[in-house]
C-alpha cells in the first residue's frame, strides 16, 4: 500500500503525450498489482483513487495538467480494476473498462489508456458463454476483434508504444475468424521507423506476424535482425526454424535444436506448446524433467525414428509437424478454450487449442476424404476417412457447443444426439404409413393424452430414422461400412451399426495416441520386389533388395546414349527395438539404347550391409509420379562366423531374367523378383551355410512343395507332400559354404510352391528356410 501512495502523487507535466515517466509508472504498478492476491487491499487502494477523481476540478478540466492528473487516476483505477477482476470476476473488468474509456476521452492521444482498454474487453470476453462467444465470432462483435482494434488504436497514437504492438500481435494471433493480421501488420511496419522498431520483443512479434500472413521473406528480415543482436536468444531462434519450416526448408531444424538447448521460461513454454499435440505422456514427462541436453537429446530421437519409421529423409517428420501445426492454427482454432462434453462424447482432451479435427490434423496429417451433411435440423458434422496399409482409420466430429468446436464422436449417428443415436438402434419396423393410419383414431376425432404422445412419439422416431438414412447416405464411397449400412436389412442392420461404431472406437484409439505420417504418390507403381538376405563381401553381411518394374509403367527420358529411366529407393533395416541399424536413399539411373517395350521389364539390384541379427525391413520405389512403399517384412541375417549352424536366405533366380550378381569366388547368382518361373527352364538355387569350419561334413535337402500339401487329408490318402525331394552330402569348404544347383522344374505343375532346403550335420544341428516361388506354364 505504501507503494501505491508513492504512486499515487506521480508529478504530471502539462504537456499532450504522454511521458515516459507516466507510462513506467503505469507499468509499475501494473507488475505490482500482479503479486496482489488480496481483493480487500486493491478495493481500499480503489477508494482512494475514486476519492481523487471525485475532487471537483476533475469533472472539468480546465488545463492539460488537470486532463492529464485525471487521466493518470483513472488508468491507475482501471489497472487496479483489471487485477480485481483476475480475481474476482466479470464486474471488475466492466468497471475498468469504463475507466479506461474515460482515460481515453481525457487524453485521446495516449497509448496506455486504449491498452488498458484492449486488456479489460480480452478480460470480459472470457466470461461470455461458448455459444455467444461463437455467435459474436462470426459476427465480428467478439472480445478478440473490440481487444485489437482497442490495442491497434494504442500503436496508432504512438507507434513507439512497445507493450501495445506487443498485445496487438498477440491478440491478432489469437483470431481465427475476424482476423486483425492487416491492422497488426501495418502497426508493426510503422513502428520500424520509431525506437520500439528495434525493441526485440517487438522484432519477435514482426516475425511471427509477417510470417502468419504469408510475408516469409520479410519474416526472416525481420527475426535475422533480431538475432544480429542476440544470436542467443530462444525465441528469435525457434521463430527462424518456424519460418524455414514455413519455406519448406529442413535446415530449419538447425535453429529449432539450437534454441531448444537455450530455451528457458517463456521460449521453452513455446517449444512444449508446439510439441503438446504430438508428444506421448512419456516423452512429455521427460522433456519437463530434463536438462537442456537432454531435451535435445530426446527430441532428436523423437523425430529421428519418426523419419526413418516412413522411410522419410532426415528433418522431414519435423518439417511436416510445422506445416501441421500452421494448418491446424488457420482452421481448427478454438474460439473458446472452455469445453462441456456430452456423453457420446468419449474423447476428452487437455489440449484446449485446436478442436478435435486440429488434434486429428497434427497427428495423422490430411484425409484420404472427408464428407459432411450441412441440414438445419443437424448439428455441424464430418467425417474423415484415413486408407492405410494396416486398416483404414475413420474419425466422425460433430459440432454442437458452438459453430467452430468439432468433437470426436464414435458413430456418425452420433450426429443425432445421444437419444437419437439409441432410437435409430431399435427403431424396428415403425413405418411412415403407420403415422397416418386412420383406423387408429377414435370415431369423435379427439385422441387422448396417450394416443396424442404416442403418435409424436412415433413422427419423430420416423424423423430420426430419415436423419440417420441421410447421414449414411452423405457417407457413401468413404468406406465400405457405409455401403453396408445402406443395403443392410432389418435383422442385420444393429450389428452393421454396432461394427461402425468399434471402427470409430478403435480410430480414435489410434488417432490420438498416435502419429504417422506414411509416403503416398500420385499413382501407385506396378512391379515386383524382393529382399534376399544373402552374400557378403569385404564389408560384411548383404541384403539384396531387388526390384521389377514392368515397361508399361516407366516413363523414358531422353538421353545422349539413348534414354534413361531414373528409379528412387528408399531403404531402412531396423533392430527389433526400433533402431535404423542400415538406410539407404538414392536414385539409381537405368541406361537403355532404346525404350523398354510395355511387356518387358527394368529390373534392378541394390545390395545393402547389414551386421548379422534379426531385423524389420521397408523399402519405397519411385519412378516419376508413381511410387510404392512395403508393408514391414522380417529377415534373418546368419552369421557367417556361428558358433551355431546357419543358413541364409534362398537366392532364386533365372537366366532367362537378367538379373545377377558376382559373389567374392566370382560365381554369377541369379534373381528374380516376381518369383515366377517357366516350367520349361530350371530354377538356380543359392544359398550360404555358415558356422561351420572348413571339412565339416553335413547333409542338405531341397524340395519343393504344393501349399496344403501337409494336410491330414493328404496324408490320410497317401499323398506324397513334396513335388520335389533332392538329398546331397557335402562337406564345408569355407565360412561360409556356398552352395549353387540348378533345380529342374518341367515335373511340376503350374501354381504356387515352397521351396524349402534343410540342413543338418551328424552332431543333430538343423536349420531350414523356405521361399515361395510360382510355376507358369
Amino acid at each position: 500500500m505504501a507503494l501505491f501512495a508513492a504512486l499515487a502523487t506521480v508529478a504530471v507535466r502539462p504537456v499532450m503525450a504522454q511521458s515516459p515517466e507516466q507510462r513506467d509508472s503505469l507499468v509499475t504498478l501494473r507488475d505490482s498489482l500482479a503479486g496482489v492476491s488480496d481483493s480487500v487491499s486493491l478495493l481500499a487502494y480503489e477508494k482512494r483513487l475514486i476519492s481523487l477523481v471525485l475532487q471537483p476540478r476533475l469533472h472539468d478540466p480546465r488545463t492539460a495538467a488537470d486532463s492529464a492528473h485525471a487521466a493518470m487516476i483513472h488508468l491507475r483505477i482501471g489497472l487496479v480494476d483489471l487485477r480485481a477482476g483476475d480475481l474476482a470476476g466479470r464486474v471488475h473488468y466492466d468497471g475498468s473498462a469504463s475507466e479506461f474509456q474515460w482515460a481515453t476521452e481525457l487524453a485521446p492521444k495516449w497509448p496506455f489508456g486504449w491498452y488498458g482498454l484492449g486488456l479489460a474487453e480480452l478480460g470480459f470476453g472470457d466470461y461470455t458463454t461458448p455459444l455467444l462467444r461463437g455467435l459474436q465470432t462470426m459476427l465480428g462483435k467478439d472480445a478478440l476483434t473490440r481487444s485489437a482494434m482497442d490495442f491497434a488504436r494504442s500503436a496508432e497514437v504512438d507507434p513507439s508504444f512497445v507493450q501495445g504492438l506487443v498485445e496487438l500481435s498477440n491478440t491478432a494471433l489469437r483470431q481465427r475468424t475476424n482476423i486483425r493480421l492487416g491492422v497488426a501488420l501495418a502497426a508493426l511496419r510503422r513502428s520500424a521507423r520509431t525506437p520500439a522498431g528495434h525493441n526485440a520483443l517487438v522484432l519477435l512479434m514482426r516475425a511471427r506476424v509477417e510470417r502468419i500472413a504469408g510475408s516469409a521473406d520479410s519474416a526472416l528480415a525481420a527475426v535475422n535482425t533480431l538475432l544480429e543482436t542476440e544470436p542467443d536468444n530462444a525465441a528469435g531462434l525457434l521463430e527462424l526454424a518456424r519460418t524455414r519450416f514455413f519455406l519448406h526448408r529442413v535446415d530449419g531444424g538447425t535453429p529449432w535444436y539450437r534454441g531448444l538447448g537455450l530455451a528457458d521460461h517463456d521460449a521453452l513454454a513455446a517449444y512444449r506448446s508446439d510439441l503438446l499435440p504430438v508428444l506421448p505422456d512419456s516423452s512429455l514427462h521427460a522433456f519437463d524433467a530434463g536438462t537442456p541436453e537432454q531435451r535435445v537429446a530426446l527430441m532428436r530421437g523423437f523425430w529421428t525414428a519418426r523419419d526413418d519409421e516412413d522411410l522419410h529423409r532426415p528433418g522431414e517428420r519435423l518439417e511436416e509437424h510445422y506445416r501441421r501445426l500452421d494448418v491446424a492454427e488457420r482452421t481448427y482454432r478454438l474460439v473458446s478454450t472452455t469445453r462441456h462434453y456430452d456423453i457420446v462424447e468419449r474423447y476428452r482432451p487437455t489440449l484446449a487449442e485446436f478442436d478435435d479435427r486440429g488434434v486429428i490434423y497434427v497427428r495423422q496429417g490430411e484425409p484420404s476424404d472427408r464428407r459432411s451433411l450441412p441440414l438445419p435440423s443437424l448439428p455441424p458434422n464430418e467425417t474423415w476417412v484415413y486408407h492405410r496399409p494396416t486398416g483404414e482409420l475413420i474419425f466422425n466430429f460433430v459440432a454442437r457447443e458452438g459453430p467452430q468446436d468439432y468433437r470426436l464422436v464414435e458413430s456418425v449417428l452420433d450426429a443425432l444426439g445421444n437419444g437419437g443415436a439409441i432410437q435409430v438402434a431399435t427403431i424396428g419396423d415403425i413405418q411412415d404409413n403407420q403415422i397416418g393410419d386412420r383406423s387408429r383414431v377414435p370415431r369423435d376425432g379427439f385422441l387422448t393424452l396417450a394416443a396424442a404422445e404416442s403418435l409424436n412419439t412415433r413422427r419423430q422416431t420416423v424423423a430420426i430414422s430419415q436423419l440417420a438414412e441421410a447421414l449414411i447416405q452423405s457417407r457413401d464411397g468413404l468406406s465400405p461400412i457405409y455401403a453396408r449400412m445402406m443395403t443392410a436389412g432389418k435383422g442385420s442392420a444393429g450389428s452393421i451399426e454396432a461394427q461402425e461404431r468399434e471402427i470409430g472406437r478403435q480410430s480414435i484409439a489410434i488417432g490420438t495416441r498416435t502419429d504417422s505420417w506414411p509416403l503416398t504418390y500420385t499413382s501407385a507403381l506396378p512391379g515386383w520386389y524382393d529382399i534376399v538376405a544373402v552374400g557378403s563381401d569385404s564389408a560384411g553381411q548383404e541384403l539384396q533388395v531387388t526390384f521389377a518394374i514392368p515397361g508399361s509403367a516407366l516413363h523414358a527420358q531422353p538421353s545422349p546414349r539413348g534414354v534413361v529411366y531414373p528409379v528412387a529407393m528408399r531403404f531402412a533395416a531396423f533392430s527389433l527395438d526400433g533402431k535404423v541399424v542400415a538406410s539407404v536413399d538414392t536414385v539409381r539411373s537405368f541406361v537403355a539404347p532404346t525404350p523398354i517395350g510395355a511387356n518387358e521389364q527394368l529390373v534392378g539390384r541394390l545390395p545393402v550391409h547389414v551386421p548379422p541379427g534379426t531385423f524389420t525391413v521397408r523399402l519405397a520405389l519411385e519412378a516419376g509420379d508413381a511410387g510404392v512403399i512395403t508393408p514391414r517384412d522380417t529377415v534373418k541375417v546368419a552369421s557367417p562366423l556361428g558358433p551355431a549352424l546357419g543358413l541364409s536366405d534362398l537366392a532364386v533366380g533365372t537366366r532367362a531374367v537378367q538379373l545377377a550378381w558376382r559373389t567374392p569366388q566370382g560365381d554369377s547368382v541369379w534373381l528374380n523378383p516376381s518369383r515366377s518361373f517357366r516350367s520349361t527352364v530350371p530354377l538356380e538355387l543359392y544359398f550360404e551355410v555358415t558356422g561351420l569350419a572348413p571339412g565339416t561334413a553335413y547333409r542338405y535337402e531341397i524340395a519343393a512343395i504344393r501349399p496344403g500339401a501337409q494336410s491330414f487329408l493328404h496324408k490320410l490318402f497317401g499323398a506324397h507332400p513334396e513335388a520335389i525331394h533332392i538329398t546331397f552330402n557335402r562337406t564345408a569348404t569355407g565360412a561360409p559354404d556356398p552352395v549353387r544347383r540348378e533345380v529342374a522344374t518341367d515335373k511340376l505343375e503350374p501354381g504356387k510352391y515352397i521351396l524349402q532346403v534343410t540342413v543338418s550335420t551328424a552332431s543333430g544341428e538343423k536349420v531350414v528356410r523356405r521361399r515361395d516361388f510360382t510355376i507358369t506354364k
